[in-house]
């Protein structure tokens, strides 16, 4: 488990480092301290304006909160009467559509909403079996109870790089990741993190948003320092990769389209650890051979014929893509330079492959 956390921890950083982070030379020194450059909270403000620009409009949150708060506070039971109220919203239909209740159905959602406790995940299944629509069910759940839910939509879910079995575990995943920005940032409710993050996927996804003067420091400032929102996203995204990628090749095949660079370095991990195991494999009573670098234990190998000259050779060129996948600077790498790179870290792999298959047959 501990060998699992480091790689994460170590991804965490060169996907931060990529993103802008150049300053930082240990993966472990990256604090929330640092990450709190970024304000997620300044965007709250800025949700119906933007919403407007991309929108057109946005649901009148207050109106809807008002008129839901007798079933959250357990006065009234929720009806068809209170789906009539979010589909009478001018946007609303734009969206979604609503089913109506029949009995059994409402009788299942009676005393359901009163005293929401959050990420409530009997209340969000069941939900989700009479709706058949996450996004629906999280926008009643978020006018019910604002304080301790927010609306599952794309944008948000491409954000944050929300992975689940389930679109019920994906909507409680983000309502942990919505938690955990609250506690950062400061923001008093669920739904109002989640309206700052719609803010910020909009400012993201639409260049003439992000380009108005009072938007542009706050993307810029997203954009350029490490934040807790990007390492949210990283980690979801990287959630389970070590289970479902056993080796580190594996590993350097998942992320060579996206990031060469850190495809190299996975694939230099795989190829130290062959010529490692295979010069501990020369060790004997009567002769020990100290460890030394690469070069001095590709000769050796090649000396007591583990391997020919020709695989010695290759394997060095493929120890200078992994050097220059550690030591250059490729964050600014032109796409013909990263191109290349690419292609080079793909025939390490693919040479990687053949010899492990030669050696283990």
């Amino acid at each position: 488990m501990a060998g699992k956390n480091f790689f994460v921890e170590k991804s965490l950083f060169l996907i931060n480092y990529r993103s802008g982070a150049r300053k930082l030379t240990n993966p472990n020194r990256i604090k929330l301290t640092e990450m709190s450059q970024f304000d997620l909270k300044k965007l709250l403000p800025c949700y119906q304006e933007v919403a407007i620009l991309k929108y057109g409009g946005t649901l009148d949150f207050k109106r809807l909160e008002k008129s839901m708060e007798p079933v959250r506070l357990g006065r009234e039971e929720f009806s068809n009467q209170h789906l009539e109220m979010l589909e009478r919203d001018n946007l609303f239909p734009a969206w979604w559509k609503l089913p109506k209740l029949i009995g059994p159905e409402l009788e299942v959602l009676k005393g359901a909403f009163r005293n929401i406790q959050p990420r409530d995940q009997d209340l969000v299944q069941k939900l989700f079996d009479i709706f058949k629509n996450i996004e629906v069910l999280s926008c009643l759940l978020r006018v019910i109870c604002p304080q301790h839910y927010g609306i599952y939509s794309a944008p948000v879910e491409n954000l944050l790089s929300i992975k689940a079995e389930t679109p019920v575990r994906k909507y409680l995943v983000y309502l942990e990741n919505l938690t955990e920005l609250q506690e950062e940032y400061g923001l008093e409710r669920i739904a109002d993190v989640d309206m700052a993050l719609f803010a910020l996927c909009c400012l993201l996804n639409e260049g003439y948003i992000r380009q108005n003067p009072e938007y542009h420091q706050i993307y810029l400032d997203y954009l350029e320092r490490p934040n807790l929102v990007k390492k949210i996203s990283a980690r979801n995204a990287l959630r389970n990769i070590r289970q479902e990628n056993i080796y580190y090749l594996d590993l350097a095949e998942s992320f060579l389209e996206n990031d060469p660079e850190i495809a190299g370095i996975l694939a230099g991990k795989e190829l130290e650890c062959l010529i490692n195991r295979l010069f501990s494999e020369l060790q004997t009573r009567h002769k020990i051979y100290p460890p030394g670098p690469m070069p001095e234990k590709l000769e050796e190998l090649a000396l007591r014929k583990v391997f020919s000259d020709q695989v010695k050779e290759d394997i060095q060129k493929w120890w200078d893509t992994r050097n220059d996948c550690v030591h250059l600077n490729l964050a600014e790498a032109s796409e013909p330079e990263l191109n290349q790179l690419r292609a080079r870290v793909r025939q390490m792999i693919t040479g990687l492959w053949e010899i492990k298959d030669r050696i283990e047959s």
